[in-house]
């Protein structure tokens, strides 16, 4: 009998030193199952934020340097690259077709077009145009995509936009300050669409048509025009 509780006694002792000197490696098992702990933001959150930390500035263009008013082709082939600077045809006023020198043709966000006053020699800048969706900064900080009355902080005041739906329709006259004379001698055109549709409701037929309605006026408001085009030119 007592043998048998001996024997016994034995198995429970040996049991009890299984699971205890199995225990650590259970519970490290264990942990490396156990989910890591999440952070409160998602990680796309975290990416989209540092993408717009680390996004490259807008390019600026100012009247002079690489744009001044003296600018050739050539040159500015030198500045870009030749492998961004093409010289060809572009849809010109009243849909006829003119040669001008594009920039970033195959990049719509840096692509811009530039127009001679010697077409032969192709020299002397006539005109920069910027069309969205370009992304680049032009004289006072205009850029397309701004809403009216970030271009009236701009300007310091009120100014003028011409009705939609023509083809002078949506550009801005009368301004003062910077956008009204950019160092460098040139001459700032701003272009407007409207923001809620293209073409607008009937409702809105007061500001569309060959007519010139001031930037506070409450339906031009409505219409939440924003600059799709801007340019310089030179005299």
């Amino acid at each position: 009998m007592t043998d048998r509780l001996s024997g016994r006694r034995l198995l429970a002792c040996l049991a009890a030193s299984l699971i205890i000197g199995s225990a650590p490696a259970i519970a490290a098992k264990t942990a490396k199952q156990k989910p890591e702990a999440r952070s409160e933001q998602p990680a796309d959150d975290d990416t989209a934020l540092d993408n717009v930390a680390d996004a490259p500035p807008a390019p600026v263009l100012a009247c002079g340097g690489p744009f001044a008013k003296t600018t050739s082709h050539a040159k500015l082939a030198a500045e870009f690259g030749e492998k961004n600077v093409v010289y060809k045809d572009v849809d010109g006023p009243e849909g006829r077709k003119m040669k001008a020198t594009i920039l970033f043709e195959n990049d719509p966000v840096k692509q811009i077009v530039v127009t001679w006053r010697d077409q032969a020699a192709r020299n002397g800048i006539s005109s920069i145009i910027a069309s969205a969706p370009s992304t680049w900064v032009g004289p006072g900080g205009i850029r397309n995509g701004l809403p009216l009355k970030q271009v009236e902080k701009l300007n310091g005041g009120v100014f003028n936009i011409n009705g939609f739906e023509w083809g002078g329709g949506g550009f801005a006259s009368g301004f003062k300050g910077p956008l009204a004379s950019p160092p460098g001698g040139c001459v700032l055109s701003i272009r407007f669409e409207p923001g809620i549709a293209n073409p607008l409701p009937k409702k809105f037929a007061a500001i569309v048509g060959d007519k010139k309605i001031p930037s506070s006026d409450r339906l031009m408001r409505r219409a939440k025009p924003m600059v799709s085009e801007w340019s310089v030119s030179y005299n």
